[in-house]
């Protein structure tokens, strides 16, 4: 009969043992793989009104677009949005246009241009 008892008891500790192990598991997953799951963003929102960094050459950048998440640090991708500016062709002794950008012409008016917009020059008539 004693070791009946003992049979019992080691079960009890058995299905606890199990009953926190299960329980350990769940939260392992659950703070693994809810890091992986996106919280969402809120809508874009547009800053017309940002400033930008540079005054010259397409070397400047300027935030367009913000956004924020609805749980914070818990969302992935980006939270802002950013777009070269200031075209206007820089004097000396800086150089006229930054990387990507060459001196053109945009309407009448001399500016930056993106190098892979121009077009290949004309060798003939036809």
């Amino acid at each position: 009969m004693g070791s009946s008892g003992n049979d019992t008891h080691s079960s009890f500790l058995h299905s606890q043992a199990m009953n926190v192990l299960l329980l350990f598991v769940s939260f392992l997953i659950s703070s693994t793989f809810g890091e992986l799951i996106s919280a969402e963003w809120n809508e874009w929102t547009e800053t017309p009104r940002a400033p930008c960094s540079d005054t010259c050459g397409y070397c400047g950048v300027r935030l367009t677009h913000v956004r924020t998440c609805k749980e914070p640090m818990k969302c992935s991708g980006i939270a802002q949005k950013y777009e070269e500016c200031a075209p206007k062709m820089c004097p000396f002794p800086r150089k006229t246009c930054c990387a990507g950008y060459i001196k053109g012409v945009l309407g009448s008016e001399f500016e930056c241009v993106a190098a892979g917009s121009i077009l290949p020059t004309k060798t003939s008539l036809s």
